[in-house]
């Protein structure tokens, strides 16, 4: 019979997913509007190249730490959302922290 995670620590994993998905999208934004006129034609392609491989690099981790979530809610057990794990993971990591 396998041995399933312990319910406590898959809400952590779950909290700090949302957090790294939060500073994955702000971080995109932040990169896409760094983009800047250089006024040289390649090195304005070689700009424009480098920072769209930062922002898809960026939005693949958030990918797939969204793919990831579902898998770890399961093991929260109780059939809660998602949200109500992130809620119930906030309010015991306050209580850990008591």
């Amino acid at each position: 019979m396998p041995i399933e995670p312990d319910p406590s620590r898959v809400a952590a994993v779950l909290t700090r997913l949302d957090a790294l998905r939060e500073v994955l999208g702000e971080a995109e934004d932040d990169v896409l509007a760094a983009l800047v006129v250089t006024g040289e034609p390649l090195a304005q392609r070689v700009l424009d190249d480098w920072l769209d491989q930062v922002a898809d690099t960026l939005r693949a981790v958030g990918e797939a730490a969204d793919a990831l979530a579902p898998t770890l809610t399961r093991f929260r057990g109780g059939g809660v959302s998602h949200v109500g794990v992130v809620e119930a993971a906030a309010g015991d990591d306050a209580e850990a922290r008591r």
